[in-house]
């Protein structure tokens, strides 16, 4: 009881001295205020006013850095009134690089061809296998001294510009199987036939590609496509010089009249 009591007592004290300290604080702060002084409010009312801090002044001296030239802006050639640079694709130098090694090449080619020419022996007879095609040519044939002789020259495409002889005879193996190839004459004043022959099967046209890409597509590459004249032996130059040395060569280039 006596505890109680006690505690009472100091409860009491204190609450009067905190009304006290109260009535005391807002009496300073009304005279500030009739004063014409600035008065803190809020949660810094009871916080005392410190000193600011002086400013250090600055005891040495900098010079400022001098300004780097601006340097001049870039003005385009159009600005300058200048034509514009001429630029080039890589892929037109590379184009033009391979289109001129490709000349080289065939110049080469060619140069090597016509040293095989002038040593060739005078005289070659058939049947004769050519190395660069692996065809045998058996027969050379008649050259077309005739009507129609100049529908039986060989077109432009053609590496060689020659007249085909009719009963022409060569064969060549290929896809696996031996084939037989022949030139027979046409209708009157008509472009010769071309025959390609596998055992019982016959393939013709009016070009030496012709019976070669049916016999392609009949093959077991049927994807595959070749080239007629050079498989008939047109492309060498051992067959060239046999067919110039067949009777009527010159007779068989002359122009037809109407």
């Amino acid at each position: 009881m006596k505890l109680i009591q006690a505690w009472k007592l100091i409860y009491t004290n204190n609450s009067d001295y905190e009304l006290k300290r109260k009535l005391n604080m807002e009496e300073n702060q009304n005279l500030l205020k009739q004063l014409g002084l600035n008065a803190k409010e809020g949660i810094a009312a009871d916080i005392p006013e410190v000193e600011p801090l002086a400013k250090r002044k600055r005891t040495g001296t900098y010079k400022r850095a001098p300004s780097r030239p601006k340097a001049p802006t870039r003005l385009s050639r159009r600005s300058r009134g200048e034509s514009p640079e001429e630029f080039t694709e890589l892929s037109e130098i590379v184009d033009e690089n391979d289109r001129v090694r490709q000349l080289e090449v065939a110049e080469k080619r060619k140069e090597e061809e016509q040293k095989l020419i002038l040593n060739l022996p005078e005289s070659i007879s058939v049947p004769v296998t050519l190395r660069s095609i692996g065809t045998t040519i058996w027969s050379l044939g008649e050259l077309n001294v005739g009507k129609g002789r100049s529908k039986s020259w060989s077109s432009r495409g053609c590496k060689y510009k020659h007249p085909y002889p009719i009963g022409y005879r060569a064969t060549k193996s290929h896809f696996g199987n031996d084939y037989t190839m022949g030139i027979s004459a046409g209708a009157e004043g008509q472009a010769p036939v071309f025959t390609v022959q596998h055992k019982s099967t016959i393939w013709t046209g009016n070009t030496p590609t012709a019976p070669w890409t049916e016999a392609c597509i009949k093959s077991k590459s049927s994807s595959t496509r070749v080239s007629g004249p050079l498989f008939y032996g047109f492309s060498d130059s051992i067959t060239m010089k046999l067919i110039e040395n067949l009777d009527g060569y010159n007779e068989s280039s002359l122009p037809e009249e109407d």
